[in-house]
């Protein structure tokens, strides 16, 4: 009851928070192994992205959907922070992702990052929640909220998790 009350109470916050979103990438790098998630996102459709660790620390990403392309190198500081440098639609980004365990079974997890195309910033959080129902694979779900001269945008995401 107390779990219950407890991410209740935490997704209601989150939600009185202008911009906020819910985010569905854990800081972790596992290395000759990784994560890919394949995710519903609200008017932008479906989003798969691939993890691949290099090393320990170091891993390779790259995420797709029908209005981005996304490919960077993620550097892990510990199991709870991640750094992320790519490109992201020809455009150079820097985001931090991180990534919570609130018991064995149920993680938080966010990221945040900017993006610099055309000389314009575009802004992007997302905050979500993973709830572990295998060994190797979750349910994620969250919000995304995004930001740039084209105004912001805020939609719901919900898929699957799956570490290899």
């Amino acid at each position: 009851m107390k779990k219950i009350m407890l991410i209740s109470l935490m997704i209601c916050c989150l939600l009185l928070i202008p911009g906020a979103a819910l985010g569905l990438n854990t800081a972790e790098v596992q290395e000759k192994g990784g994560e890919i998630t394949l995710l519903f996102i609200g008017e932008q459709g479906l989003q798969m992205g691939v993890e691949y660790g290099l090393t320990p620390e170091i891993a390779a990403y790259v995420q797709i959907h029908e209005a981005a392309t996304l490919v960077s190198a993620k550097y892990e500081f510990d199991s709870n922070l991640a750094i992320m440098l790519g490109v992201v639609n020809e455009a150079p980004f820097i985001g931090i992702n991180t990534s919570m365990p609130l018991d064995e079974n149920i993680k938080l997890m966010g990221d945040f990052s900017l993006s610099l195309a055309n000389n314009r910033l575009s802004a992007l959080l997302e905050m979500g929640i993973g709830f572990k129902f295998a060994d190797n694979m979750d349910l994620r779900g969250g919000l995304l909220a995004e930001a740039s001269n084209n105004g912001k945008t805020f939609n719901f995401q919900m898929g699957i998790g799956i570490h290899y």
